[in-house]
């Protein structure tokens, strides 16, 4: 139980986090934190700029947010052990990209959030470019 708690309560709380319900990560929400302080940060910036920067940001969210549920599902599913497997790295890119696809699915239900198929190909990449770097990692860790 102890083990369960420790390995798969994270990527399931980081997954509830990023459900597309949480309305503290839509576009609106995140434009009161992220433009006021765009706007200090930059002040002779033009509105433009900063809306553009704030959507950069959200992309970058997306990638870096799905990089750590892949990394997180991969601990999971690693466990303890010290060993290496694919099939750990095959599981997790597959419920990465999974929820990925509920979660852009589920946002074009909700009438404060716009699902996409590009938010979808950000976050893909983002837990594939983690994965990748777990496999790099491990194959000149062998070596």
């Amino acid at each position: 139980m102890i083990n369960f708690l420790y390995y798969w309560v994270p990527p399931f709380a980081w997954m509830a986090f990023i459900f597309p319900t949480n309305d503290s990560l839509t576009a609106d929400s995140t434009s009161l934190i992220i433009i006021p302080l765009l706007k200090w940060l930059m002040p002779s910036a033009d509105q433009t700029t900063l809306e553009a920067i704030h959507g950069l940001l959200r992309k970058v969210s997306h990638f870096l947010g799905y990089g750590f549920l892949a990394f997180l599902l991969f601990r999971a599913f690693r466990n303890k052990s010290k060993m290496f497997s694919l099939r750990w790295i095959i599981y997790s890119g597959l419920i990465s990209a999974g929820y990925g696809v509920m979660d852009e699915f589920v946002q074009t239900l909700l009438p404060t959030r716009t699902g996409s198929f590009y938010d979808w190909l950000i976050d893909i990449t983002g837990s594939f470019f983690v994965l990748g770097f777990i496999i790099f990692k491990n194959a000149n860790y062998n070596r």
